[in-house]
């Protein structure tokens, strides 16, 4: 795996997980597991209250057989044990991001945007993709502000440079609509933790996405 703008950009596209711990439980890794079945390859874990090692290396142990990869949410430590780190902007904005691509060496950065210029203002080199949202409205994180809609995930898209993860409220049925938007990923959290059988909702949204 390689960094700063040099990640492979097969993995920058399709659906993109997001498993919350806390909603999971013991069962985390079995979940992962389930979505790794049904063909997820990029899953990113997010714990507002902070990750503990064993909880990133059973889902890389999960993620990593099939060739994934597993980035975590806002902590560069843990980003060692993983694949890499996705980054908001107040977090991106107390942190010497040159210095944490050095650290970091070959793994993945990612970087919430949620404006075109925010988008053009990423530095070059040191960002591998961005996380674009909320697309539609959603209950996973109260605090993600109102949605900006395809459109306003289309204005991102145009302005980067980068590969966009839309997120935010997505759903299977949604899936279409997001791929209008011109993003090359959708980050999934409610819709696919919410579903009965997790490895077939993934591979009916690997398909839905897939559809020309």
């Amino acid at each position: 795996m390689t960094g700063g703008g040099d990640a492979p950009r097969l993995v920058f596209s399709g659906i993109y997980a997001v498993v919350e711990p806390v909603r999971h439980g013991a069962a985390l890794r079995s979940f992962v597991e389930a979505l790794v079945a049904g063909g997820i390859r990029l899953v990113q874990i997010r714990a507002k209250g902070g990750l503990d090692a064993a909880t990133v290396r059973a889902v890389c142990a999960a993620v990593h057989p099939a060739g994934g990869s597993v980035i975590v949410n806002d902590d560069p430590a843990a980003a060692l044990l993983a694949d890499g780190v996705h980054l908001g902007q107040e977090d991106a904005a107390g942190l010497d991001l040159p210095a944490l691509r050095e650290r970091l060496g070959g793994r993945i950065i990612g970087l919430s945007c949620g404006t075109p210029a925010e988008a053009r203002a990423v530095p070059a080199g040191l960002v591998d993709y961005l996380g674009v949202g909320p697309i539609f409205a959603t209950g996973s994180k109260p605090d993600a502000g109102g949605p900006i809609g395809v459109s306003g995930v289309r204005a991102v898209v145009e302005a980067a440079t980068l590969p966009v993860a839309a997120i935010g409220g997505i759903s299977r049925v949604l899936l279409p609509r997001v791929r209008e938007s011109g993003a090359a990923m959708a980050a999934m959290i409610s819709g696919l933790a919410a579903a009965a059988d997790p490895a077939a909702e993934a591979r009916a949204c690997i398909a839905a996405w897939n559809v020309p």
